[in-house]
């Protein structure tokens, strides 16, 4: 079969399938955020597979026009802070993918695979050192090299490290499908760029890290990312008293984050304190299942289960709890009492109150931690 018709069709799936290989064996790829990796990179590597393609099917070597693009994508990555050998290795590494995915004439793929690369890695590079020259680079390399290194535990040697750190972690914003697969590097750019300088930026995954030494409020820190963001963005924060602390810390930040997301709290900066009674009924147990079960009674009745979560959120205030729900308060009265009588608690008594909120807390954890 020939391999160009058998292997257009699949152009996306097989750049993505590149980009994860990539991220798996080089490291420096692992400290991109997942939106950069599973959107920009994956369209990128998808361009220029097809592009590949293209010449191979029309027996010719690409033109200088038509490598402009994927040479601007390569040296881009300097702005990352991703190491040259990190970058240049991609091809090589994107090509043996698309080897193993070939069942026709391997032998005459490969060749005009290795003339390909010929012409992009020569130009990459040149292009790639030509904007390191127009960057602090060595210094961006430095810190998010620095950033990683305390997030594992390894020792690091450098004189103006502080002691102790905040561990601030978040997540950007989902990001509309008409903004295109770029605005998500953009926006990891400038989160990067755009935070004080004395704080260490790196990303895990889909979230990011900031490392907030002594003398930098982490709480100023956080709303900057969401002024850069243009809205707020849910957060948490961990103490680390030493550097020797920061893994430990980080943990404790994503246990927080992951809490306040899963119960849709509202977006802001969190720490243990803020949420110190979700936290502790997060915890698998015999209690826990208990207050869950306080409302399983409820589960053919969602409207009820809606009712008492508004209530709850508006911190007991039928009249905006109703708003929210776009019913009469009347309604909203209706429904408490018909939780009272399904549950045997009164939403409306503050002893009944406090247990409906934490069985509230308690079913959403086990339902969705299941």
């Amino acid at each position: 079969m020939d391999p160009v018709a058998q292997l257009f069709p699949r152009s996306g799936e097989i750049a993505a399938a590149m980009i994860a290989r990539c991220a798996a064996e080089i490291p420096a790829y692992r400290l991109l955020p997942a939106t950069v990796l599973e959107g920009d990179l994956v369209a990128n590597a998808a361009a220029v597979f097809e592009l590949f393609l293209t010449t191979v099917a029309e027996d010719r070597r690409p033109t200088s026009e038509e490598l402009s693009l994927p040479i601007a994508w390569g040296a881009e990555r300097a702005r990352d802070g991703v190491p040259l050998d990190a970058v240049l290795k991609i091809y090589p590494l994107a090509a043996s993918v698309a080897w193993e995915l070939v069942d026709g004439d391997r032998l005459a793929l490969g060749a005009r695979m290795l003339d390909f690369l010929g012409e992009v890695m020569p130009r990459v590079a040149q292009a790639y050192l030509r904007e390191r020259d127009d960057l602090d680079w060595e210094q961006r390399e430095d810190r998010q090299n620095l950033a990683a290194s305390l997030l594992a535990g390894r020792p690091v040697r450098h004189r103006e490290l502080a002691e102790s750190y905040d561990v601030v972690v978040f997540h950007l914003p989902a990001l509309p499908a008409s903004a295109g697969t770029r605005a998500a590097t953009d926006l990891f750019r400038a989160v990067r760029s755009g935070v004080d300088s004395q704080v260490l930026v790196t990303f895990k995954g889909d979230g990011g890290v900031l490392l907030v030494p002594d003398g930098v409020a982490a709480e100023a820190v956080a709303a900057r990312v969401d002024e850069i963001c243009g809205r707020r963005c849910t957060a948490a924060a961990a103490r680390a008293a030493t550097r020797a602390d920061i893994p430990a810390a980080h943990s404790e930040a994503v246990e927080i984050l992951a809490l306040a997301e899963n119960l849709s709290r509202p977006a802001r900066l969190y720490r243990l304190a803020d949420l110190a009674i979700e936290y502790q009924l997060a915890q698998p147990g015999p209690a826990r299942e208990a207050l869950a079960q306080v409302l399983a009674p409820l589960e053919e009745h969602p409207h009820l289960i809606d009712a008492l979560r508004a209530f709850v959120t508006s911190d007991y205030n039928r009249g905006e709890a109703a708003t929210a729900l776009t019913i009469h308060r009347n309604t909203l009265t209706y429904r408490l009492g018909r939780i009272q009588l399904i549950t045997g608690y009164d939403a409306t008594r503050p002893a009944d109150a406090r247990h409906l909120a934490a069985a509230m807390t308690a079913y959403d954890i086990v339902r969705k931690n299941g």
